[in-house]
């Protein structure tokens, strides 16, 4: 029977295959591990998946196991700087054309706080640090992989966003170190497509909505929206959109379903 090959990674006009990666954090479950799949499955980029599980992942394993030349799964804790530098010193081939930023946490007890008399300092800074500091961290570990010559196509990094993180939409508070958290994600992702420029990288957070991973089971009683995604569906649409995203695109935070950007 004839097969298929998958279409190349990134774009035509980049460096040799051999030579690129893609990056994705939080890959041992949930959305991360489905964008790591989407991707050996549709592209030929060599993946690294990191995460704090990911060596104990029964799917990263299983995975390695099909892509032995494609696949490396590392263990990385982004509130922790050696662990960042070690992952950063992994990256195969010392070049990289697709970061995503998909790690996150809602809050140590699992419930982000309603009130401003639970927030509790070491509670915020593991959120912060996992969800904003760790990524901005790694960003600039991995920014040196992440520069390209204008003659070539566009390096991309990619946030996996939050609704709450939208300031201007607002109107219920609550979940108070979580929505922080992804608002100061929101301004990295900012900052980095205004230097990007420069640099001939792109940068955008792309906004799920709810999702049918361990990180909604406390809130999907109160799910706004019509359907319940699953990460498979939303690797897909994710990876669609950053395949079709150039430049112009950069600075965007976006609802994967609508195509709509979402106010700051």
């Amino acid at each position: 029977a004839s097969t298929v090959s998958p279409p190349p990674w990134p774009p035509p006009g980049g460096a040799p295959p051999t030579a690129m990666a893609a990056v994705v954090t939080g890959a041992s479950r949930g959305i991360g591990l489905a964008l790591v799949e989407r991707l050996l499955a549709t592209t030929r980029a060599p993946v690294l998946a990191a995460g704090r599980s990911a060596l104990e992942s029964p799917r990263l394993r299983a995975l390695a196991a099909e892509h032995p030349d494609r696949l490396t799964a590392l263990r990385l804790d982004l509130t922790d700087a050696g662990s960042i530098a070690s992952a950063a010193g992994a990256v195969p081939g010392g070049r990289v054309d697709l970061l995503v930023h998909c790690a996150g946490i809602m809050h140590p007890s699992g419930r982000g706080e309603n009130s401003v008399s639970r927030l509790e300092h070491d509670a915020m800074l593991q959120v912060l640090s996992t969800n904003a500091i760790g990524p901005a961290l790694l960003t600039k570990a991995l920014f040196p992989m992440l520069k390209r010559k204008k003659e070539e196509a566009p390096s991309k990094v990619v946030a996996v966003g939050a609704g709450v993180a939208s300031i201007g939409t607002n109107g219920a508070g609550g979940w108070y170190s979580y929505r922080m958290s992804k608002t100061a994600m929101n301004a990295l992702m900012k900052n980095l497509s205004i230097e990007g420029r420069r640099n001939n990288l792109a940068a955008f957070t792309l906004y799920p909505q709810m999702v049918e991973t361990d990180l909604s089971i406390p809130y999907r009683k109160g799910n706004p929206y019509a359907e319940l995604r699953t990460p498979e569906e939303v690797a897909e649409r994710m990876l669609e959109l950053v395949d079709g995203y150039g430049i112009e695109d950069s600075g965007r935070f976006v609802n994967i379903w609508s195509r709509e950007d979402i106010p700051w």
